[in-house]
């Protein structure tokens, strides 16, 4: 059973590392509107008769049906903004809490509201949960966790509803929610329906149009374009050496601009710059390029950008500075976007826990709570996030990949060649797989960023598709990438096609192929079986087996003659085979005279 404390943990830390922005604070209203103070009174009172009832051995379902109630109490209420207003608000929370612990079981309900709420203002939750813990009663502690559990749930609940946003001309749907909300209730009595979400359009396109464009979450280069020619922050082809940025510090990473070196900086590599004050950096490098894989540094990456978004949105709030063209979407952090994406599921290998002790090393300090936050199973599920739904990002004047180059990640890519980097992308990673795909991911203006062309006309309400693979290969072998890189097995209507015009292909068998007959089908002939590659193999290995035992043969037959004709005779041995060879002929040519012409014989 999951402890009290693991969810505490795990709880606050992802409030933490989501970044969550709690609205609530007891404002102006409260101390002057004679008639909220009466609703909220109303509302204690109801809280303080249902935290009686659940004081004694309450279930997880009573704690979480109160911790729903409570929520909608303090839903009026706002928080303070600036630091000093935070301060002040927690310590006025935490002593009032305080109090209504002291006032016994009728008290709990308010208590946990009130420490919920100088939890949401304090810079470090997780210490804070850690002091709940030991110095709160049990249901006031049980309360405060239900509460930010179903706080997040319901913020989940209504997430496809705002994202993404109404501009980009696309939704997230559930291709399995029934269509009737009674059938939908029939049918959930009998089974519970897993989602299947994708991307629809909200309006037609025309071939050509770009349906949207994108910034990336994270990317990074490949090993093979860092070489000094491409930026490693916006991934962009640095027209010359002598334009590029370099870092002041370790020299290694180069930049097309000042602004990308410093964005970099300022979100991810204070953490991965080599040259930093501590070793552990190199270190983290160093085993990351071990494992031939870019997911250490992409998720390394990850949560610097996240930490860096928050600092700014709370600098921004702390100035008084307006966000331009808010929209809903945007009270969800990076990290509960990343939770609604698909991933696959990966088995926790040794070099991942290696990689996980150097990544808490290397940003813990930063990012409090992230040692508690990401086990090696939280880390396995990012790197299924982004094996599944990463895409290869292409340029221009690409050095071709070595063995030592190499990486093993996946990413989805419809390209033969030529990707400078891999790259995560909030809305695309929604876009479900297709042969036939009517959309491409295009980089119009040579960096990250990318544009979702269309390929065909697009009806509105159609489902976005694209290729994870290079679709002008064979069937068999797009199906073998998709099936070993995301698990699919592709049933999409061109697979389907092809497949039965190759079953419909007559199969020959190799067993009555003549090698040295000219009526031998050809290698492509036999190649257009429904198995190209089984059939070939079999035609390969019966040909070279008979033309093998025919050379055999003449080869003896040669080396036989060879012998004889180098074997030293005797002179009269030879002498006397000699004039039998001549005797011979001349009673053959004596029969030839005797014999009638047809001539005669007539």
């Amino acid at each position: 059973m999951v402890s009290g404390k693991n969810i505490a943990v795990a709880a606050s830390v992802t409030a933490v590392v989501a970044g969550i922005s709690y609205l609530a604070y007891f404002d102006y209203k409260r101390r002057n509107d004679p008639k909220f103070r009466r609703k909220l009174k109303r509302s204690r009172k109801k809280a303080e008769k249902t935290a009686e009832k659940i004081s004694g051995d309450a279930s997880l379902d009573e704690i979480n049906s109160q911790a729903l109630e409570l929520l909608n109490i303090i839903a009026q209420e706002k928080l303070p903004e600036s630091p000093e207003e935070k301060e002040k608000f927690f310590m006025a929370q935490v002593s009032r809490g305080e109090a209504l612990c002291g006032a016994g079981p009728s008290g709990y309900a308010d208590a946990a509201c009130r420490f919920f709420q100088a939890l949401k203002v304090y810079p470090n939750p997780v210490e804070l949960v850690m002091i709940y813990q030991k110095t709160t009663p049990d249901i006031v502690f049980k309360l405060v966790m239900a509460m930010m559990a179903q706080e997040v749930q319901q913020k989940q609940a209504r997430y496809f509803d705002v994202f993404p946003p109404e501009d980009k001309h696309v939704r997230i749907k559930d291709k399995n929610k029934k269509e009737s909300k009674k059938q939908a209730k029939s049918d959930d009595a009998k089974e519970v329906v897993v989602p299947n979400r994708a991307l629809f359009t909200t309006k037609e396109f025309a071939e050509g149009d770009v349906v949207y464009e994108e910034d990336s979450v994270v990317s990074t280069l490949l090993p093979c374009a860092q070489n000094g020619q491409f930026c490693h922050h916006c991934l962009r082809k640095i027209p010359e050496a002598s334009s590029a940025f370099e870092c002041d510090k370790c020299h290694e990473s180069v930049y097309c601009s000042e602004k990308c070196r410093q964005d970099a900086y300022d979100a991810y590599h204070q953490y991965l710059c080599p040259s930093s004050s501590s070793s552990t950096a190199r270190e983290f490098a160093e085993l990351a390029k071990k494992t031939h894989e870019l997911a250490p540094v992409l998720i390394a990456k990850f949560f610097g950008i996240l930490v860096d978004r928050e600092k700014k949105k709370e600098l921004a709030r702390a100035l008084g500075v307006s966000e331009k063209q808010k929209t809903e979407a945007d009270e969800y952090t990076t990290w509960e976007h990343l939770e609604s994406m698909r991933y696959l599921e990966l088995i926790p290998t040794a070099s991942d826990a290696q990689v996980l002790r150097k990544l808490g090393e290397l940003m813990s300090n930063s990012v409090p709570g992230l040692n508690e936050f990401v086990t090696s199973e939280r880390y396995s599920m990012l790197k299924g996030k982004l094996d599944y739904n990463a895409y290869a990002v292409h340029g221009s004047d690409v050095p071709k990949e070595t063995e030592s180059t190499h990486v093993s990640d996946t990413m989805r890519d419809d390209h033969v060649a030529g990707a400078v980097g891999i790259s995560l992308y909030l809305i695309s990673s929604h876009i479900t797989h297709d042969c036939d795909p009517n959309v491409q991911i295009v980089f119009p203006e040579g960096t990250d960023k990318a544009a979702i062309k269309a390929l065909k006309p697009i009806a509105a309400d159609e489902e976005l598709h694209i290729s994870f693979v290079d679709p002008s290969l064979d069937v068999e072998t797009r199906r073998k990438q998709l099936q070993s890189s995301y698990r699919i097995s592709c049933k999409c209507a061109k697979c389907e096609a092809e497949l039965k015009a190759a079953e419909a292909t007559p199969t020959v068998n190799a067993d009555t192929i003549d090698p040295m007959d000219d009526s031998t089908p050809s290698f492509a002939a036999v190649a257009a079986s429904p198995s190209p590659a089984t059939a070939a193999a079999a035609f390969n290995s019966e040909h070279e087996k008979k033309f093998a035992e025919a050379t055999l043969e003449q080869s003896e037959q040669a080396a036989e003659q060879a012998a004889e004709s180098e074997s030293p005779e005797q002179p009269e041995q030879a002498a006397e085979q000699a004039a039998e060879q001549d005797v011979e002929q001349d009673a053959e040519q004596d029969a030839e005279q005797e014999k009638p012409s047809a001539q005669d014989s007539e």
